[in-house]
């Protein structure tokens, strides 16, 4: 499974995990009434809900491992001679399901009168606005998951930065050399580089999105290195054979792990 597929997994699960929250709370919750005493009922209910964003969750965990790993290893789009890092699914899908399950409990619920049963609560259009955001953030989550954002493209120009509000564009030449180090801890949130202040100020740091980018944080940096201090390797940014180059020279293994 790619990572792009895991991501897109993630919004059956989301749903999954709302209905699951609606179905407990319409129809489990009533069975913990009968449970005494009330702290035992109080309990066992907080089982069924935690019990109703567990499941999926640990679902698609299980089905996603090892998509959402991230890996030393560049996207190749051989067509438009580039090199891809998409959006990662390693905190995106869980994100996506604790939002879905969320969003299950918005809808206005409340128990049938004289009786030991719920219901959609019978709000007039308080219960109908209850419904409509409900589905609202539903669409939105899924939106989320369609959109391969951040995304950070490397060319022979330089690199740029995609996000859901526009892009960032940095030439080569604007990096400093010998940058950005290695990270110190694994897949740090961002990955800071230098660019060189044309007012001849100090440089001035920019940072990529590293936790939310489907490759390794160190191959990340170690292949911006490469290409700042190589100006000569550029030319070859988006080929199969500049990629096995440089899984060589940056990881120093044999060969390049699908993508």
């Amino acid at each position: 499974m790619s990572a792009r597929a895991a991501m897109l997994l993630a919004a059956p699960f989301a749903l999954l995990a709302f209905a699951m929250h609606l179905g407990a709370t319409l129809w489990l919750q009533p069975l913990t009434w009968r449970i005494g005493p009330l702290a035992l009922g109080l309990l066992a209910y907080s089982g069924l809900a935690a019990g109703s964003f567990g499941i999926p969750l640990a679902a698609y965990l299980l089905l996603t491992r090892a998509a959402r790993q991230r890996r030393p290893a560049w996207y190749l789009d051989e067509q438009k001679r580039r090199f891809v890092a998409g959006s990662s699914p390693y905190s995106t899908g869980p994100l996506a399901i604790l939002s879905g399950w969320f969003t299950g409990g918005l809808v206005l619920t409340e128990r049938v009168p004289n009786e030991e049963h719920m219901r959609i609560a019978q709000f007039g259009v308080v219960t109908t606005i209850s419904i409509v955001a409900a589905l609202g953030l539903l669409i939105l989550i899924t939106l989320r998951l369609l959109v391969n954002r951040p995304r950070l493209i490397l060319t022979a120009e330089g690199i740029t930065v995609q996000v859901l509000r526009g892009r960032v564009e940095t030439r080569w030449d604007e990096l400093l050399p010998g940058g950005p180090p290695p990270p110190a801890k694994r897949n740090p949130h961002t990955l800071v580089v230098l660019t060189i202040n044309a007012a001849g100020g100090p440089p001035q740091p920019q940072a990529l999105p590293a936790r939310s980018l489907h490759i390794d944080t160190a191959f990340l940096a170690a292949t911006i290195r490469c290409y700042v201090e190589n100006p000569d390797r550029r030319a070859g940014i988006g080929t199969s054979e500049e990629r096995a180059r440089l899984q060589l020279l940056v990881s120093g293994t044999a060969g390049v792990p699908g993508t």
